[in-house]
């Protein structure tokens, strides 16, 4: 504990932590050999958006030389590292976060680099990429009322423009919360910000997205009567949820 306060000043010893130190101190079969390691990696665990900052500046900032040879783009780079921050923080190996059974040991540094390109491998070589579609709604579903078939093609194509709209984070935000079940507490340790910033990112991204719909069905159909229009805006508004579980999930590997 003092070693931890002596390295990462900037964050707070809540007694939250405190309790979790001690508990991981009770329960863990190895002795540290870098104390502060294991302070910062349970005080991100515990949703300290200071701590988070730190440990990015520390260790997913100094990895990310090793992806030069993927010459990632700017969205490619975001998802990559929310992908990391889900390994070592959300998931979880015997049930204890993965980041913990390696945290203390002088081998975090080296497993963030190892997931972090295996990360952008993955994202690479995916089959099938990350894209917000209605691919997985029905075709005839019966509360649309829609049996025309270019209706159902343009309500499909509207869709995807509009996701093709948001921004990278916008993207991320929802990927996590609606595919991988991520809470706004979680993600917001990740971005390293406060719970209720993350919670309205996550409401801002979701009005861009039927916003975005709303402008691209007027453009896509202007055929449609107000009323035709409406009913598909009022059904995507109401079922976006489902919508968006349904078809993220293929990013979710």
């Amino acid at each position: 504990m003092a070693a931890g306060r002596r390295d990462w000043p900037g964050v707070e010893l809540t007694p939250r932590l405190e309790q979790a130190i001690e508990r991981h101190a009770q329960t863990s079969a190895l002795a540290a050999v870098d104390p502060a390691e294991v302070y910062l990696a349970l005080a991100c665990l515990e949703d300290s958006a200071a701590a988070m900052r730190l440990f990015e500046r520390r260790y997913l900032a100094s990895a990310e030389p090793a992806l030069a040879t993927y010459r990632l783009g700017p969205d490619e780079l975001l998802e990559v590292r929310q992908r990391v921050r889900i390994r070592l923080f959300v998931q979880q190996r015997d049930g204890v976060p993965v980041v913990l059974h390696y945290a203390g040991q002088g081998r975090l540094g080296g497993l963030v680099r190892v997931v972090l390109v295996r990360e952008a491998v993955r994202l690479r070589s995916a089959a099938t990429q990350a894209a917000l579609t209605i691919e997985a709604i029905e075709p005839r579903d019966p509360e649309l009322a829609l049996a025309d078939d270019e209706r159902q093609a343009i309500s499909k194509q509207a869709f995807e423009r509009a996701a093709a709209r948001l921004s990278g984070r916008e993207r991320c935000l929802l990927r996590l919360h609606y595919v991988r079940s991520v809470s706004g507490a979680a993600i917001a340790a990740m971005y390293g910000v406060h719970r209720a910033t993350a919670v309205r990112w996550l409401e801002s991204a979701r009005l861009h997205l039927l916003q975005h719909l709303s402008s691209e069905l007027r453009t896509l159909a202007p055929h449609l009567s107000p009323a035709q229009r409406e009913q598909l805006e009022t059904w995507f508004d109401t079922h976006l949820e489902l919508s968006l579980s349904r078809v993220l999930a293929t990013s979710s590997s």
